[in-house]
């Protein structure tokens, strides 16, 4: 009976979840970041801003001084860049903290790691897709709804390691361009997620 209701409950969250993936918000930004410019043609390292990725479970918001420490000097060559520029600087003086809005997000039920699954030699474009080439980022853009059934389907394949990390293309940078599809390293184990309902249901 235990059993029953449990499975019940993890439905009826699923579901709940889904129907705010699909009625949610209007995520616009305070400040219209485009991420082409700055990963992509910039190529600017995704934990240069999101820099808790690799060292706790959430990624981290870049604060006001990440941004401050090129845009005190990079004013933009552009009118449209310009006034961003400017709206930054505003945020700057005011000494107030930008609201970024959360896109890629879970619900409190599910307990996801970044640095789990970073320090496991995951890419962020593997659940992120190739955000380097996005000016705008919205729930039409992911490459993927966040599900569990998503989730799964990398949990239960068998993935070659070398030193105890997932064998991957070799890129500039972490959630960087490819600059080798032939992996550097041989294989000499493998790995395989849980598939335990209390790893990620807490």
């Amino acid at each position: 009976m235990r059993i029953k209701s449990a499975i019940f409950i993890l439905m009826i969250g699923m579901m709940l979840n889904l129907f705010s993936v699909v009625n949610g918000e209007d995520f616009t930004q305070p400040i219209e970041f485009s991420h082409k410019t700055h990963a992509g043609t910039n190529e600017i390292p995704c934990e240069y801003c999101h820099s808790y990725a690799r060292r706790s479970i959430n990624s981290g918001a870049p604060p006001v001084e990440s941004c401050i420490g090129c845009h005190q000097v990079i004013k933009g060559t552009e009118k449209d860049q310009q006034d961003k520029i400017t709206q930054l600087m505003e945020y700057w003086d005011t000494k107030k903290t930008i609201p970024w809005k959360k896109i890629h997000d879970n619900p409190d039920f599910v307990h996801f790691s970044h640095k789990r699954h970073v320090n496991v030699g995951m890419d962020c474009t593997d659940c992120h897709g190739d955000i380097n080439k996005l000016d705008l980022i919205t729930f039409n853009t992911m490459i993927t709804d966040l599900s569990m059934g998503w989730c799964m389907t990398c949990h239960q394949v068998v993935q070659p390691t070398a030193n105890g990390k997932i064998i991957a293309p070799v890129r500039n940078t972490r959630g960087g361009a490819i600059i080798n599809t032939k992996p550097i390293n041989t294989a000499n184990g493998q790995i395989t997620a849980s598939t335990d309902c209390t790893v990620c249901h807490k």
